[in-house]
């Protein structure tokens, strides 16, 4: 990541991070994390790195370049709803195709069922993510 520059400026995003009440603080040994809402910000003597833990894999995807600015320029919990905000639709238009597909191939009522109510749930998360903060 190219934030050497920024680095002081992202560091004021790690202390709201630590002064927000709602987040979970951990550490370690050789860093301290916080974890809002999947978000997770990690501070060790390689610098400040933020994550994205909702985005499912074996590893978590660190946040891209821009996203870094947005935390920057708006702060540790307006940054977090933001990523949310975008994961969230990434999830509902995977799942619209997925429904998409198994009304067009399979066709197990079940399955559809299933994926329906995964994406309700989804919806509900980012709606409230919208009634809460103006992004």
């Amino acid at each position: 990541m190219l934030l050497d520059d920024h680095y002081s400026l992202l560091y004021e995003v790690w202390e709201e991070a630590e002064q927000d009440r709602l987040a979970i603080k951990m550490s370690t040994p050789d860093e301290e994390a916080i974890l809002y809402k999947g978000i997770k910000i990690i501070y060790h003597r390689y610098g400040i790195r933020i994550y994205n833990t909702k985005k499912g894999s074996f590893t978590y995807p660190e946040i891209e370049y821009d996203d870094y600015l947005y935390f920057i320029d708006n702060g540790f919990r307006k940054g977090v709803y933001y990523i949310l905000k975008r994961t969230y639709q990434d999830q509902i238009t995977t799942i619209n195709a997925k429904i998409q597909s198994e009304v067009n191939q399979r066709n197990n009522k079940k399955h559809y069922d299933s994926l329906k109510l995964k994406r309700d749930n989804i919806i509900n998360k980012y709606t409230q993510i919208i009634k809460h903060v103006k992004l």
